[in-house]
């Protein structure tokens, strides 16, 4: 199982990024002096990169100095190279962190030193350009679309009995995430849909190597034309939305796929062709990328967006259609303390992002103005599974955080954090009586996977399927919507 560490907050993850770009850059110009042609896989924890990028990050987001000379840890498996290494990529790091508390001009220094160091020239490079991701960041200049009419961004022709498939976090182009869309391609899927989240902080680089390249060879698009929606997470964000919104016009291009199967925006209504259901992507990674309240930050709709995803629900709820929403941030957990101990909440719901439950309590009002409903809401972020009981008027809160990056059971994400009072309640689990629904463990990581939902026009109904990977062939547990 490959390892990558993230950290949630945009200096630290497009540190990462940089570094690892960098390192993919000097070991492409060896590989081409040595006649190597093939493919570069993710650096993963025990590459010296990836292990130089993790170490710093540490130190700078405990708010401690980098110290000149790497750690035994780093140094110890190694080497000389890691020594090297360091001394290139601390100074990076410094101008990102004098950039980001809004230093200009240490920044510039820390990138002039890195051009006249004896480091390689790519260095200074991606620095300039990472410094460009954050002026960017701060201005604003974020490329979020708004609609001009209520009715763009409407998707309306999935079939009625279509099978769409439902992966979180899984951008990390790993051996783990390759393997487990090769699975969700067993199912056929007529539609994916991925809740957010390419690592370390969703550079173009990024959404091409470990997420466009990787579906279009899984799915062999070329031939069989898999439509693919993407969803915005806080590290889609990180590096200013620049890949994210880079990547949605090459998610369904012409002339495989027909124009209205584009997505266009970061939110959407995918609808099937027979008004039975419609899927309502939502865009909760637009107010998640201050690197000043990352511990902090109670995410939100854009209050313009908010009032199209109330038209959608109203008008389709009003001709009898069923409704599942989609986001990428959680609107409850039992096991993380959205907004931090000083969040102010309403009582009985501590556990909630209260932006968001607000929203759907809207939703849900929209939805009452016909003889359709919200059926479930699915999300991701928390890198885990959890199939919640009822809550808070949520019929089927569902997480499905688990596509891709390892959560330990050493810091167990099924653990109730004793913080949050009046957490949801996961469902209990029919393999284990008296047992909660949980993942299974692989050499102390818990187990990655996936949902497969399977629409039925004539009922309109849905069977939704959960799968990990320790049987995929075999549904860990099974629900109707």
């Amino acid at each position: 199982m490959t390892r990558i560490d993230t950290f949630r907050s945009p200096q630290q993850s497009l540190f990462q990024s940089l570094v690892e770009e960098v390192a993919g850059k000097l070991e492409a110009k060896l590989a081409l002096a040595r006649g190597d042609s093939a493919g570069q896989p993710r650096m993963g924890s025990g590459h010296v990169a990836a292990d130089v990028a993790q170490r710093i990050a540490e130190y700078q987001a405990a708010g401690q100095p980098v110290p000149g000379q790497p750690p035994p840890a780093v140094s110890d498996p190694h080497g000389d190279v890691a020594a090297t290494l360091w001394t290139c990529a601390k100074l990076a790091a410094e101008a990102l962190a004098e950039k980001t508390i809004g230093n200009h001009a240490v920044a510039r220094e820390k990138r002039d030193e890195l051009a006249f160091s004896t480091c390689d020239p790519h260095w200074a490079e991606a620095v300039t350009a990472y410094l460009r991701f954050i002026d960017g960041r701060r201005k604003g200049e974020i490329p979020y679309v708004p609609y001009r009419e209520m009715s763009d961004f409407v998707i309306p022709d999935l079939p009625a009995d279509a099978t769409i498939a439902l992966v979180g976090d899984w951008g990390t182009g790993t051996a783990d995430a390759i393997e487990l869309m090769r699975q969700v391609a067993k199912h056929q899927p007529d539609v994916l849909i991925h809740l957010g989240d390419i690592y370390y902080s969703g550079t173009e680089c990024e959404a091409q190597k470990f997420f466009l390249d990787v579906v279009d060879e899984v799915f062999e698009r070329d031939k069989n034309p898999v439509a693919v929606y993407n969803l915005t997470g806080n590290h889609d964000m990180y590096s200013g939305g620049t890949g994210y919104y880079w990547l949605l016009p090459k998610l369904n291009p012409p002339p495989l796929f027909r124009p209205e199967q584009a997505q266009q925006a970061s939110y959407f209504a995918l609808r099937t062709e027979d008004g039975a259901w419609q899927f309502l992507g939502m865009d909760t990674g637009l107010h998640d990328d201050d690197p000043f309240t990352v511990a902090t930050d109670i995410t939100y709709l854009d209050p313009k967006e908010e009032l199209w995803h109330l038209d959608k629900v109203r008008s389709f709820s009003q001709a009898g259609g069923r409704t599942v929403l989609l986001s990428h941030h959680q609107p409850f957990s039992a096991h993380e303390d959205i907004g931090g101990a000083n969040a102010v909440k309403p009582a009985g719901e501590e556990s909630t992002n209260p932006k968001l439950m607000t929203t759907y309590r809207k939703l849900q009002a929209a939805a009452a103005e016909g003889s359709g409903d919200l059926a479930a809401w699915f999300w991701g972020h928390e890198h885990n599974l959890c199939v919640y009981e009822p809550f808070l008027g949520v019929a089927k809160g569902r997480c499905l955080g688990h596509g891709a990056i390892p959560a330990f059971v050493d810091s167990d994400p099924d653990a109730d954090d004793p913080q949050i009072k009046n957490p949801p309640q996961l469902v209990d689990d029919p393999r284990n009586p008296g047992k909660k629904l949980s993942l299974d463990v692989i050499d102390h990581n818990y187990a990655h996977g996936f949902a497969i939902l399977r629409l039925d026009g004539a009922t309109k109904t849905a069977k939704v399927s959960y799968y990990q990977e320790t049987d995929w062939s075999t549904p860990m547990y099974e629900e109707e919507l």
